[in-house]
């Protein structure tokens, strides 16, 4: 009788334990995963289906929204955390601004406090190399916190596009968005294509010689910086002056021109990425007004000086890059661009690739003045 009396009791405690959440038993069902093997070979167990994201590191949050998985972030990584709707230039954050609201990572671009990590409790992350080794610093993350890290690198689909088209649909594989990445790289073959056929037959003997400065690069930087392989500029077929500029031992695709280099050269028609607003002094478009070098030349002289969006923050925004690419043909070759309003034309490749037509918005981010011509005053 006893012993019965001590069954029942004991089985009325489990009851109650189990009731009350503290005894629970696995539920294998949700525990699916899948391998992946990422950018630098390490096979990585995740998910099947990973509900909770964190991102890190330049280009991880552009790409998850390339994807339109944005939904799956819970923690980014704290340059996406530090803009405003009014200063952001990267086209995804002004679509989004709900991310700026998102706990951050860490203080730096690229760190990852484990504290923080393991307060949002992501199912993985997603981390950028930006040509970094970062195999080890992921798998002593994954040590510390038991999530596993998932790395991709933030290649150029203009310069790199195979690696791109490689790293979008692993992340799409990931996200259970396979489709979209397919039809992201389909959608940036067709503008390539187009942009082509409308300039590929124009003769070279006539063809205008053009320059970029204020090009952002981890910064924003005077009328010296530009970009040997301006994107746009290949695009069209467009003859550019600092074409095999040395880059010095960089592995990225800017490069510092000396002034008397860009004089030297005296392009007939200048370009000036607005990213340079921010930079100290006021950047491309006060040197261009102040120094008598600069104001010297003849595209100033001229008034062949134009305004193009800022496409480098976090890496490239490939979208800006295309949408550039449309204004500036329609600077060189008005013929072959006559169906093409700039504007909404980038607010047409906008809402494709980040979801929302956010042109206005960029534009006002800019004082107004991308896709115009610049009144450069003259000496």
């Amino acid at each position: 009788m006893k012993y019965l009396s001590f069954l029942l009791l004991l089985l009325t405690v489990v009851v109650l334990s189990v009731s009350a959440g503290c005894v629970t038993t696995p539920d294998n069902s949700d525990n699916k995963t899948i391998t992946i093997t990422d950018t630098t070979g390490r096979e990585v167990v995740i998910p099947a289906d990973p509900q909770r994201i964190a991102v890190s590191g330049s280009g991880s949050t552009r790409l998850v929204a390339y994807l339109g998985a944005l939904d799956r972030v819970i923690a980014v990584d704290s340059q996406d955390g530090k803009t405003t709707q009014t200063s952001d230039i990267r086209p995804y954050g002004l679509a989004n601004p709900e991310l700026r609201e998102l706990p951050t990572l860490g203080s730096t671009k690229g760190q990852i406090d484990p504290e923080r990590l393991l307060a949002v409790s992501p199912d993985l992350i997603l981390m950028s190399t930006s040509g970094a080794d970062l195999a080890g610093e992921a798998d002593q993350l994954t040590e510390k916190t038991g999530i596993p890290v998932v790395l991709f690198a933030q290649y150029d689909p203009g310069t790199k596009p195979d690696e791109f088209a490689e790293n979008l649909r692993m992340l799409g594989k990931i996200l259970g968005k396979e489709v979209r990445a397919e039809e992201i790289l389909e959608y940036f073959d067709t503008i390539k294509m187009d942009l082509d056929n409308r300039t590929k037959d124009i003769p070279d003997d006539g063809k205008p010689t053009l320059y970029v400065g204020g090009v952002s690069y981890s910064g924003s930087h005077g009328f010296y910086s530009t970009q040997p392989n301006y994107l746009p500029f290949r695009y069209l077929h467009a003859n550019n002056a600092a074409a095999g500029a040395d880059i010095g031992t960089s592995t990225v695709e800017n490069a510092k021109i000396a002034k008397e280099q860009i004089v030297a050269w005296d392009p007939d028609i200048l370009f000036v990425d607005l990213g340079t607003l921010t930079a100290a002094g006021g950047g491309s478009i006060v040197e261009l007004s102040t120094d008598p070098s600069y104001n010297s030349m003849t595209a100033v002289q001229t008034g062949e000086v134009y305004a193009v969006l800022p496409h480098t923050s976090m890496g490239a925004n490939y979208e800006t890059i295309l949408a550039n690419a449309y204004y500036i043909g329609k600077v060189l070759y008005p013929e072959q661009f006559a169906d093409i309003d700039p504007a909404e034309k980038a607010d047409e490749i906008y809402e494709f690739v980040v979801g929302v037509p956010v042109y206005d918005q960029l534009n006002a981010n800019v004082n107004n003045l991308s896709f115009t011509k610049l009144e450069i005053p003259l000496l």
